[in-house]
C-alpha cells in the first residue's frame, strides 16, 4: 500500500472550493416549499441523483433533439452540471463530517445505509463528465467528486462491514439485516465499478491512467482486498439463500422485501459478481455466475408477465413463494416503484455489460432485457395514466384499485420519478428517444408525452425544491 494519507488527502481536496448552499424542500405539495428546512440528507442526495439523470438526458440525441428541444443541450444543459456540482459542495459540507457521511438533522448519527448507497451513486455523474465537455465542466466533474467517493467507499468497509455483512455501526454480533445488507451491496457496488472500469478496456482513457498504487491509495483497499471482500459477502448471501422461495431471507422479514430494499439487493450483485468474475480464480467465477442467475431470478420474478405489477403500479412489498414474487401490500410507494427501476436500469446495472466484464446477459439468461423492459413499459404507461396529478407524481396509490391515498409532492417521490424514467424509459420498446421517432407516429407521440412529463419533474426539482 502507498503511503500516502489519503484521509487528509480526500479532506484537503474536498473542501478547497466554497460552498454555495442549495437546502432542500422536504415536500412541494401542499405548501410548496419548506422555508425552515435545510435539507436531509436522503433528499440531498436523492435530488443529487436526479440531476444527474436529467443533465445527462438534455444532450443533443435526447431531450436536446432537434425534434424535440434542441436548445436544452445548450446552456440549460450547462446550468444543471453547474446546479450539481453546488449541490455537491452543499452535501460535502453539511453531510461529511472528517471522512464520515452523516444527516444534518441528526449529525450525531452515521446517515442510514439507504443514504450511503445514494451518496455512493454520484459516481454516475462523475464518470459523465464527458457529456459535459462542451460546457466547460469536464474537469469540474471529474475530479471534484473523486476524494467524496474515496471517503465514502472507505468509510463503507472500515466501519459499516465486518465478516461478510453489511451492518450499521453497532449491529455487528447481529444477524444479517435485510435492507442493510441490501443497500449496503448497492453502495458497494459503486466501489466495485471503479475497479472494473479501472481494468477493463473503456477505462483506458479515464480510471485505466493511475497505477495500481495510486488506485489502492485512494480506494485504501487493494485488489487482495476488495477480492476477500468479495468472497466473505458471497458466502454469507450463498447462507441465506432459500432456493424454494427463490429470494434471500434475512432477520425476521421472511421472504417479504420491499421493492426498493430488493432492487438495491439486485444492483449490488452486480459489483459483487463482476469483482469475482475479473479478479478471482476459476471458483470465484461459478459463484459469480450463480449470483448473476439468482439476481435475474428475482428481477424476472418482479417484473416480469407473471409478477405483482398492476395496472397503476407496484406493491411496495412483495413475498416470495416458490420463485414468484406476490403482493405483500395494499399501497403503491411511488418513490419506491421508481427507486426500484432506477436500480435495474441506471449506471452499472444488472443490464450493463461491456468489453472486459461479464456476458452473463447473453450467456445465461438472454431475455432478461427484454422481460424488464416490457415491465418498465408497463410501469411507464401505468404511471402515465394513474400516477400524476397535475402532471406530478403522487406519493402513495391504493394498490388494489388504484386510488389516490396521499397526492403530496414529494421529494422523494419526484426525484425517484426523474432517475426511474430516464435510466429505465429505453429499456423496453414502447419509449424512444427522438431519433426513433420519425417513422412511427404512435411511439413518437408515448415519447413526446413521457418527455413532457419527465421535464416538468425536473423543472419543479430545480425551480422549486432546490431553493
Amino acid at each position: 500500500m502507498s503511503g500516502i494519507n489519503v484521509r487528509a488527502l480526500a479532506i484537503a481536496i474536498g473542501t478547497c472550493a466554497g460552498a454555495i448552499a442549495v437546502p432542500l424542500a422536504a415536500a412541494v405539495a401542499p405548501e410548496r416549499g419548506v422555508d425552515s428546512y435545510e435539507g436531509s440528507a436522503a433528499d440531498t442526495f436523492a435530488a443529487l441523483g436526479a440531476l444527474t439523470v436529467k443533465g445527462r438526458l438534455m444532450r443533443s440525441s435526447e431531450l436536446g433533439h432537434e425534434a424535440y428541444q434542441p436548445t436544452l443541450a445548450g446552456d440549460p444543459m450547462g446550468s444543471i452540471g453547474q446546479t450539481w456540482l453546488e449541490l455537491l459542495r452543499d452535501a460535502r459540507d453539511r453531510h461529511v463530517d472528517n471522512g464520515d457521511l452523516r444527516d444534518a438533522a441528526s449529525p450525531e448519527e452515521p446517515a442510514a445505509m439507504r443514504i450511503h448507497a445514494d451518496a455512493a451513486y454520484i459516481y454516475h455523474m462523475h464518470h459523465s463528465a464527458g457529456r459535459f465537455e462542451a460546457h466547460g465542466l469536464f474537469d469540474e466533474l471529474t475530479h471534484e467528486p473523486s476524494p467524496f467517493l474515496s471517503q465514502i467507499g472507505q468509510q463503507l468497509l472500515r466501519e459499516r462491514y465486518t465478516d461478510g455483512r453489511f451492518h450499521q455501526p453497532g449491529q455487528t454480533d447481529n444477524a444479517p439485516d435485510a435492507s442493510a445488507m441490501a443497500h449496503g451491496l448497492d453502495a458497494f457496488h459503486a466501489t466495485a465499478y471503479a475497479w472494473v472500469r479501472w481494468h477493463k478496456p473503456g477505462g483506458a482513457s479515464d480510471m485505466g491512467q493511475l497505477d495500481e498504487a495510486t488506485m489502492e491509495a485512494w480506494m485504501g483497499h487493494d485488489r487482495g482486498e476488495l477480492l476477500g471482500v468479495a468472497r466473505a459477502v458471497a458466502t454469507t448471501l450463498d447462507e441465506h439463500w432459500d432456493e424454494d422461495a427463490g429470494v434471500y431471507r434475512f432477520d425476521d422479514g421472511g421472504t417479504t422485501w420491499a421493492i426498493d430494499d430488493l432492487g438495491a439487493l439486485v444492483r449490488g450483485h452486480k459489483g459483487l459478481y463482476e469483482i469475482l468474475h475479473i479478479f478471482g480464480e476459476e471458483s470465484d467465477r461459478q459463484v459469480a455466475a450463480q449470483l448473476f442467475d439468482r439476481a435475474a431470478a428475482m428481477s424476472d420474478a418482479l417484473l416480469g408477465e407473471d409478477g405483482p405489477a398492476t395496472p397503476w403500479g407496484l406493491p411496495a412489498e412483495v413475498r416470495f413463494e416458490e420463485g414468484a414474487a406476490v403482493a405483500a401490500s395494499d399501497r403503491i410507494d411511488v418513490a419506491a416503484q421508481w427507486r426500484l427501476v432506477h436500480q435495474v436500469t441506471g449506471g452499472f446495472s444488472i443490464l450493463r455489460e461491456r468489453e472486459g466484464t461479464t456476458a452473463f446477459l447473453d450467456e445465461r439468461s438472454p431475455n432478461l432485457t427484454s422481460t424488464i423492459g416490457g415491465g418498465i413499459d408497463d410501469l411507464l404507461s401505468g404511471a402515465l395514466d394513474h400516477q400524476l396529478v397535475d402532471g406530478i407524481v403522487v406519493a402513495e396509490l391504493d394498490a388494489t384499485d388504484g386510488s389516490v391515498r396521499d397526492d403530496r409532492a414529494t421529494t422523494q417521490a419526484v426525484t425517484a420519478f426523474i432517475r426511474g424514467v430516464g435510466n429505465g424509459y429505453r429499456t423496453g420498446t414502447a419509449f424512444d428517444r427522438p431519433g426513433s421517432w420519425e417513422d412511427d407516429e404512435k411511439l413518437a407521440e408515448r415519447s413526446e408525452r413521457l418527455y413532457d412529463r419527465f421535464l416538468n419533474h425536473g423543472r419543479l426539482l430545480t425551480d422549486e425544491l432546490l431553493q
